[in-house]
């Protein structure tokens, strides 16, 4: 009996078919780049495992379907451009995904499948009716970038702490009014866009991540700025146009890194004292203000090797 259980298990092997065995196969990312481009899903079945690069973009697909989820090996999708409202269950069947665009779409919510693609790095859902970024999304430990940006989403679930892989999130032009404390745990977040959103007030929290090069929360309604803001010392570009700033904190300062700070149309009469120790500044916004003419001379003075706006 123990013979015939063997073989049987060795004839269901022999008998894998290959499209399986090739479904199993990840391309790195010189072969990924090489492999071809797909505009359709191909008749045959035995092809479908073959197909890592899938672009339907701007083909009036209004459902990524189950047929769509066949393509087992998928690693890259572009299907922008389309009026897609829905993505099949059957999309956790695309465990190899990496990247991913459906920007310009009719999404307004993802299946749970979805947040089990966990090699997902790139995803770009711009341009869709997104209400949230959702606890999902800190299921997706490797995601590096997220586009988010042209939706309506109103909240961030403190789960983004999660996310310990991402470095780049979009969600400018949103009705974000606040944020949670926990993005400041997302260690390696470099380059966060928060602009045109409804943000009356900024969590500290977000000051403190160590490798925060460039934030962007122009256009929003911030009457102030926490004390925090000087202990992101990474920082080199800093946004802060159209707000409702009258004063900035004394901590700012400490940002030596910083080249470029934007504090156009604001409310702001002066800046800080020691505002000379920004020797890294080489472009300041001030246009839009109301600041005194001697306040000006003092900035120029303090700033001579920056190009000041006024």
């Amino acid at each position: 009996m123990k013979n015939l259980l063997v073989a049987a298990t060795l004839a269901a092997a022999v008998a894998i078919p290959q499209a399986t065995r090739a479904q199993e196969k990840l391309l790195p990312p010189q072969e990924l780049a090489a492999a071809e481009v797909y505009y359709h899903v191909p008749e045959p079945a035995e092809k479908k495992a073959a197909v890592y690069r899938l672009n339907i973009r701007q083909q009036n697909y209004y459902s990524f379907s189950p047929e769509l989820c066949e393509l087992v090996s998928l690693q890259f999708i572009n299907a922008m451009k389309n009026k897609i409202a829905d993505i099949s269950p059957e999309v956790g069947k695309l465990q190899h995904l990496q990247e991913i665009n459906f920007s310009e779409n009719e999404l307004r919510e993802l299946p749970a499948a979805f947040y089990t693609l966990q090699a997902l790095e790139q995803v770009d859902f711009s341009h869709n009716h997104f209400t949230e970024l959702n606890a999902g999304f800190g299921r997706l430990r490797q995601l590096q970038v997220l586009h988010l940006n042209e939706n309506k989403i109103r909240t961030v679930s403190p789960q983004v702490r999660h996310m310990r892989a991402l470095h780049t999130l979009n969600l400018n032009y949103n009705h974000l009014e606040m944020l949670p404390a926990e993005i400041g745990k997302v260690r390696k977040l470099s380059d966060l866009s928060l602009s045109q959103n409804q943000l009356r007030e900024v969590p500290g929290a977000l000051f403190k991540l160590k490798e925060l090069k460039s934030l962007a929360l122009d256009f929003n309604q911030l009457p102030s700025l926490p004390k925090q803001v000087g202990k992101a010392k990474s920082l080199q570009t800093l946004l802060l146009g159209h707000n409702q700033l009258k004063a900035v904190p004394e901590e700012l300062t400490r940002l030596s890194n910083l080249e470029l700070l934007d504090l156009s149309h604001n409310q702001l009469t002066r800046l800080p004292a020691a505002i000379g120790k920004m020797q890294h500044l080489r472009t300041l916004l001030l246009v839009g203000n109301n600041i005194p003419e001697a306040e000006k001379a003092r900035i120029r003075q303090a700033l001579p090797s920056a190009s000041i706006i006024f």
